[in-house]
């Protein structure tokens, strides 16, 4: 796949391939960056077997030196510095063998790894022989993160066909799987990549003014700040022409106002996982969270409300970390369990939330999106975050933060939210408490943090 690339990249040299610290680098430029860095991987005997951490973001030399790694068939763990900081133990008891750290000028670093460390690399017996792959972790927003090895070039086969060049934001991270994805399709077609230094919102919606940026992936949080901000007053969106949301569960209300802010924009929703990459989907409308899955190699059912897919997919293995010690769970192609809760309308889903986003009150189900939904459709509210509190008798309690537009005094905003809520919403879903002091409840992933 990377020979495609290569050629791709060949027909396309005139053309700008990444944005980045307000340089534009066609891809000639990027080409030759890339074969320098290959050459260097290759006297260094980095190749096929070789795990090298890789610490950077989306802006030119990282880049470069990413793809160098796959020409030379090397493994890739790419990291941001925030996720390198909190992740390195983890990297560590895998055993990388280089650290490519793009912040400093020490070049690669030879990974020093104990007897034990190496001893315990049964994963690396998943590593293909003839390709590079990917490694990825999980949030851990759960529990301990998991790192998930897939083969980069079964994971680039969904790039191949030739489509339309088109630039894009590279929003999500440099180690998120939906970044990554992002960047290699953008490519893939000759398309140009603009890296931000930071996921603000006048950062963001400067770019897309300045570069006509026509794609931004990104998350329904940050669409939440987009709309609170009125950026779209001060800066000319016009240029964008699909919008693609993910990662989270995205309100029905702030659907409805970018609808409103873009109508020429088309609303794309996408469903990936760290195991699976992003899968091909097909939403009902534009204005519409109901979607069904138009990839090939997808199947799904619904079990007791839970999503569960089975998937020819790109991945290899995963590796747990228990202890001291590494476990090995090899690729499945059984039924794998997403853990999101969906509704269900013939071939069309709906996802309502992750079970860890449920809120327990006395053993009844509350779906914060449900909550937050209902009190968006009062038109003083700029915006709602729902989740849940423990509490000793019934377990949890609702409560909801509020953020009011300024029209209204929070005390007669309190009285008419929870008139709404227990007019529209069961008992037990009408949330126990209203806080107006608006919190930082989104983390560096623009996904909202709702454990109790």
């Amino acid at each position: 796949m990377f020979e495609i690339l290569r050629e791709r990249m060949s027909e396309n040299a005139d053309s700008v391939a990444i944005v980045s610290d307000g340089n534009e680098y066609s891809y000639q430029q990027l080409a030759e960056a890339v074969a320098v860095k290959a050459c260097e991987f290759r006297a260094a005997n980095i190749g096929c077997g070789d795990v090298v951490t890789l610490v950077g973001e989306f802006s030119f030399e990282p880049l470069a030196t990413m793809l160098a790694l796959f020409f030379c068939r090397a493994t890739v763990i790419p990291l941001t510095r925030e996720a390198y900081a909190n992740l390195g133990q983890f990297v560590q008891k895998m055993g990388s063998d280089y650290l490519v750290d793009t912040y400093c000028n020490d070049g690669v670093v030879c990974c020093s790894s104990s007897a034990a460390t190496r001893s315990d690399s049964e994963w690396r017996g998943v590593l293909p022989v003839d390709a590079g792959a990917l490694i990825v972790f999980t949030s851990g927003s759960t529990g301990t993160p998991k790192a998930i090895v897939h083969d980069i070039d079964s994971l680039c086969y969904r790039y191949v066909k030739k489509k339309e060049p088109l630039s894009s934001i590279c929003f999500l991270l440099f180690d998120h799987m939906g970044g990554i994805n992002t960047v290699l399709s953008l490519l893939f077609r000759g398309g140009t990549a603009v890296n931000v230094t930071e996921r603000q919102v006048d950062i963001v919606c400067k770019a897309v003014q300045k570069y006509h940026v026509q794609l931004l992936p990104t998350t329904p949080s940050f669409l939440s700040q987009l709309l609170l901000s009125r950026a779209n007053l001060t800066y000319d969106l016009s240029s964008l022409k699909v919008i693609s949301y993910g990662t989270e569960v995205m309100s029905e209300a702030v659907l409805g106002k970018m609808n409103e802010v873009l109508p020429n924009c088309l609303f794309k929703q996408t469903y990936g996982l760290s195991e699976t990459g992003v899968l091909q989907i097909k939403s009902k409308s534009n204005d519409s969270l109901w979607f069904k899955f138009i990839d090939k190699g997808v199947e799904s059912k619904v079990v007791d409300n839970i999503l569960w897919i089975k998937t020819k997919s790109n991945l290899l293995g995963k590796v747990l970390f228990c202890d001291a010690n590494l476990r090995l769970e090899k690729e499945s192609h059984e039924w794998f369990c997403t853990n999101d809760i969906v509704e269900t309308d013939g071939e069309y889903l709906m996802i309502l939330g992750r079970q860890t986003d449920i809120v327990n009150v006395g053993g009844l189900k509350v779906y914060p999106s449900e909550v937050e939904n209902c009190i968006h459709e009062l038109a003083f509210i700029d915006d709602v975050f729902v989740k849940g509190k423990k509490h000793p008798l019934l377990g949890q309690i609702v409560i909801a933060y509020i953020l009011l537009d300024g029209s209204i005094e929070k005390a007669e905003a309190g009285k008419l939210i929870k008139k709404h809520c227990q007019a529209r919403l069961e008992r037990f879903k009408v949330p126990s408490q209203f806080i107006f002091k608006w919190e930082q409840f989104v983390n560096d992933r623009f996904k909202k943090v709702r454990t109790p």
